[in-house]
């Protein structure tokens, strides 16, 4: 009989875990991101279509990835922009996610894209970039690495 009732007990601690684990998203505290937009040119022809800024915030709730900001100066009006997951702070990579822009050489971005368990860990390590395309420059005009508060300072 205690080896039985030993089992029940750690089964019911197991499914406790299970539960806590799978509800800890919920109620974890919203995480805050930000990021300056920069341009970036890939080489000397594309340095006078790569002009402008911009900001970003962001915040990761659960899950979701709800992402703000602004852009201005840009040459040529913005075409799109995207979420990208790179290897670390300042290595882009694959885009994860589409987000909204108003298409003038100044504007509004806006967004929210889903991220995976990978992603978030990306996220919280700086390997996720927002970049913004325009018409002249359609790989990315603007740049920004997402960072928390404190790592942005």
């Amino acid at each position: 009989m205690k080896y039985c009732h030993r089992k029940a007990i750690v089964g019911q601690a197991f499914i406790a875990a299970l539960l806590t684990y799978w509800a800890a998203p919920a109620i974890a505290a919203d995480l805050q991101y930000q990021c300056a937009l920069d341009p970036v040119a890939f080489d000397n022809s594309t340095v006078l279509n790569t002009v402008g800024k911009g900001s970003i915030t962001a915040t990761l709730s659960g899950r979701m990835l709800a992402i703000s900001g602004s852009y201005a100066g840009l040459s040529s009006n913005a075409t799109a922009a995207h979420i990208e997951m790179g290897l670390a702070l300042g290595v882009p990579g694959p885009v994860i996610g589409d987000v909204k822009v108003s298409g003038d050489t100044s504007g509004r971005i806006s967004g929210s894209v889903t991220l995976n368990a990978a992603q978030i860990g990306a996220l919280k390590q700086g390997g996720l970039s927002v970049v913004v395309d325009s018409a002249k420059a359609p790989d990315g005009n603007l740049w920004g690495w997402l960072q928390t508060a404190d790592q942005s300072q």
